[in-house]
């Protein structure tokens, strides 16, 4: 597989989509395995603690699901691409994590075999990290109205995986799942409109609360 700076964005995505579709199925199985901590949140003991953390940009598995449409996967896509955004900002400053970009992760595609063990190994061993962070879209639906009125709400699905790069553990795990309801819907959802208020919220801002409280969770990146 060829990289050039001449790609665009899309395609580096769709690629990077490819290489996480198996993956993608490999960790949800792991993770299955893990020990639950509550609030969408699972960890294994940890091994030691991480000398340095690869986080990768996000990704889909649209290749390994024949029933989302084109327009769908270019949803997904667009999540994959908003949701490393996020994660680059928000961990960037972290001086024990390696934020590997969209063209860097793509140059190591040829050198990924073995599934989800290899493709963490390989990137382990060629970015010096001994943990590796993946995060996986699997639903990025913009609400239909505006603010005030939706039609339909915004609806988000993201799952999060830091694995040893040495033994391939599932140390940590994250999910992230919301639909937004109307306070008269659920009134549980009391906290969230004290702090959104009662707005319906874009796509792109619930997962921008999902993907910062979930980081903030992961004792690694402490």
């Amino acid at each position: 597989m060829e990289c050039t700076v001449t790609q665009s964005k899309g395609d580096l995505v769709r690629k990077l989509s490819r290489m996480f579709a198996v993956c993608s199925v490999s960790i949800a199985f792991l993770t299955s395995c893990a020990a639950n901590i509550g609030d969408g949140n699972q960890s294994q003991a940890p091994l030691k603690p991480l000398s340095c953390i690869a986080v990768l940009p996000a990704g889909t598995a649209i290749d390994k699901d024949e029933t989302v449409s084109s327009e769908q996967a270019r949803s997904l896509e667009s999540g994959a691409v908003y949701a490393t955004g996020i994660m680059a900002r928000e961990l960037s400053g972290n001086p024990r994590v390696r934020v590997i970009s969209a063209g860097q992760a793509a140059t190591l595609s040829p050198e990924v075999s073995g599934g989800v063990f290899g493709m963490v190994s390989a990137i382990g061993k060629k970015i010096g990290c001994d943990g590796v962070l993946m995060t996986t879209v699997r639903r990025f639906k913009q609400r239909e109205g505006n603010e005030y009125a939706s039609d339909a709400p915004a609806s988000a699905d993201l799952h999060m995986a830091l694995i040893h790069a040495d033994s391939g553990a599932v140390l940590w795990t994250a999910d992230f799942r919301e639909t937004q309801e109307s306070f008269l819907e659920n009134i549980l959802s009391l906290e969230k409109v004290q702090n959104r208020g009662l707005k319906w919220v874009s796509v792109e801002q619930m997962v921008e609360q999902g993907i910062t409280e979930r980081l903030a969770t992961c004792p690694y990146l402490r």
